[in-house]
């Protein structure tokens, strides 16, 4: 292999794929990034057999080929080069690579492309276009609320489908769901007709979810981006510019998520966002380490927070607000309560629940519809 390529194109190529190189030593091999030669350029192929990430990179190849290299390594060489072209080619039978811009020259150890696992990238059924801010920002407002390592596996991972919007319209609506028990998020936007993608209803691992949104960011502005989802019996894939994101769903069935959404609160409650995000904060600062927990006291014109604890004392804070309802307290988790905030758009939120031990829900229109849920905790 012998290739000449702009080291802005090589680090973008390597920038995508940091976040899913295995980092672990179970398979050695899954540390390095498959970079092989195509016509006018050059393909990245990097996988820890769950996810896997190929981009397609202009270049000109002087030579055909293919190497396997350590992705962390060739990534911190190139941060140190000058931003001028790169040649790499491999050297002494394949076993390894050279790396060449201006004056400084690099030997590293390589491996054969042949021994660097495969992983089908098949795009199946896929949905209709959907701008890549927009899809970025549903990751966003539904990740947060995944499960860590819960016992209960399908709350690990992000719940996608596709459901029918109100009779007699022909439109589709895709909807992403996060739960991890204590809290939840839903967010859905229309999609049109997708009615040739068939039934869509399936979870992805919460790092396939994260990495998704990572790779939008990149195009998020990008009016003219607009990224597929496709979908086989295995896995979810992403498909956009000459870049395929390939993720392996999680198999089981998500739980009914609607049923801890509270219908009927009588208690509304409108404040501004920034200022209650500030008091939580605030006085979160003595909440209890280990559960985090803040006591809001719900009055007519203003919301009183307050927490204690006997190693290190209390807190107490208050912001004005709008009320419906008789008034009353609640417990909640604050890095719960600050992390729904932070997936609502807008100056204001407005906050609904039943009572002491009903779960707060807090709501935001426009096109990309999200529905937030925060459940109690004991006073």
């Amino acid at each position: 292999m012998h290739v000449v390529i702009s080291r802005k194109e090589l680090l973008r190529g390597l920038h995508r794929v940091q976040g899913v190189v295995e980092k672990r030593n179970a398979m050695p091999i899954l540390a390095n990034v498959l970079v092989e030669t195509k016509e006018n350029g050059l393909e990245m192929f990097a996988t820890d057999l769950e996810i896997g990430i190929r981009g397609f990179y202009s270049a000109k190849v002087k030579q055909p080929g293919g190497v396997a290299v350590s992705a962390r390594k060739l990534l911190e060489i190139l941060k140190e080069l000058p931003d001028a072209d790169v040649v790499m080619a491999t050297v002494e039978d394949s076993s390894f690579l050279s790396i060449c811009c201006g004056s400084s020259q690099f030997k590293i150890m390589a491996l054969s492309p042949g021994d660097f696992p495969k992983m089908p990238m098949t795009v199946g059924k896929e949905l209709p276009e959907i701008p890549a801010g927009l899809l970025s920002r549903m990751f966003s407002k539904t990740t947060y609320a995944v499960g860590e390592h819960d016992t209960r596996y399908m709350l690990n991972g992000v719940n996608i489908m596709v459901v029918q919007a109100s009779a007699p319209s022909a439109n589709h609506v895709l909807r992403c769901v996060g739960t991890d028990g204590h809290r939840l998020a839903v967010t859905e936007v229309d999609i049109g007709d997708a009615s040739g993608a068939g039934d869509l209803n399936v979870i992805i691992p919460k790092k396939a979810a994260h990495e998704i949104k990572r790779l939008l960011s990149d195009f998020d502005g990008d009016n003219d981006e607009k990224p597929r989802l496709g979908i086989t019996d295995t896995q979810l894939v992403l498909r956009m510019s000459g870049l395929l994101l390939s993720a392996r769903l999680i198999e089981g069935s998500y739980p009914d998520y609607e049923q801890v959404i509270p219908e009927g609160n009588e208690k509304k409650v409108t404040i501004e966002k920034t200022n209650f995000e500030t008091a939580i904060r605030r006085v979160a600062l003595l909440a209890p380490d280990r559960v985090n927990t803040i006591q809001l006291t719900f009055e007519t014109n203003r919301v009183i927070l307050h927490s204690s604890t006997s190693e290190l004392g209390e807190a107490t804070d208050e912001v004005a607000a709008r009320s419906e309802g008789e008034g009353f307290e609640a417990v909640f988790n604050a890095r719960y309560l600050l992390d729904a905030l932070a997936s609502i758009d807008g100056d204001q939120v407005v906050l609904e629940l039943k009572g002491s031990s009903s779960p707060c829900l807090i709501h935001e229109g426009g096109s990309l519809r999200t529905t937030c849920v925060v459940m109690p905790m004991k006073l």
